[in-house]
């Protein structure tokens, strides 16, 4: 079962990778000297799709990828190389599987969190647009799964602690694109943002 998931994961890493490294090669590569892009104040609210994380799925299920919406706003400045975010994070994890005879089960996490994000200035000078950061997240993680062969129906709440590492890269004032790598309602997530 462990193999199962690690296999698709490796490939999420590597995209979430090379992603991350794009971004940064093309922040290096386009100056302007505007400011940070994420300052006291700042308010961002993101939409992305997450992979990695299958909780109690079984091997064949038909899952979808986690969805998120994030926000993260600006609360203080010149904290070291960086200024410090404070945000919420809920997200949805949806799965299942068909057995034969018609029936089916079904899985679904919800997570609701909050989060710290550090973003650091080092690169201020080279490119505004370019945003890397890193945070952690303290949520529950509300599990549900519904058995139609049974009807059996279990529900279950579950403490959430992570930490993440991630980018985001603003293509205009009020748009941008970020990934993050790291640990809640999935390993890896890639998605757009809006910047207010």
């Amino acid at each position: 079962m462990q193999n199962y998931f690690l296999k698709p994961f490796s490939k999420y890493v590597v995209l979430l990778l090379c992603s991350l490294q794009a971004l940064a090669l093309s922040a290096v590569s386009q100056s302007s000297g505007a400011g940070a892009p994420f300052v006291k104040g700042s308010k961002s609210l993101g939409l992305s799709a997450g992979f990695g994380i299958g909780y109690n799925y079984i091997s064949g299920y038909s899952g979808l990828p986690a969805l998120a919406l994030t926000y993260d706003q600006g609360f203080f400045e010149n904290a070291g190389p960086g200024n410090i975010g404070i945000g919420a994070i809920v997200a949805l994890k949806t799965a299942h599987y068909n057995y034969s005879g018609g029936h089916r089960a079904v899985w679904k996490n919800y997570f609701v969190g909050i989060r710290g994000t550090y973003h650091l200035t080092i690169l201020v000078d080279k490119n505004n647009k370019f945003d890397p950061y890193a945070g952690v997240t303290l949520g529950v993680r509300i599990y549900r799964y519904d058995d139609t062969y049974s009807s059996y129906d279990n529900h279950s709440l579950y403490p959430v602690a992570g930490a993440f590492v991630g980018a985001k890269y603003n293509f205009a004032r009020n748009i941008g694109a970020f990934a993050e790598l790291g640990y809640d309602i999935s390993f890896a997530r890639i998605g757009i943002s809006l910047n207010f």
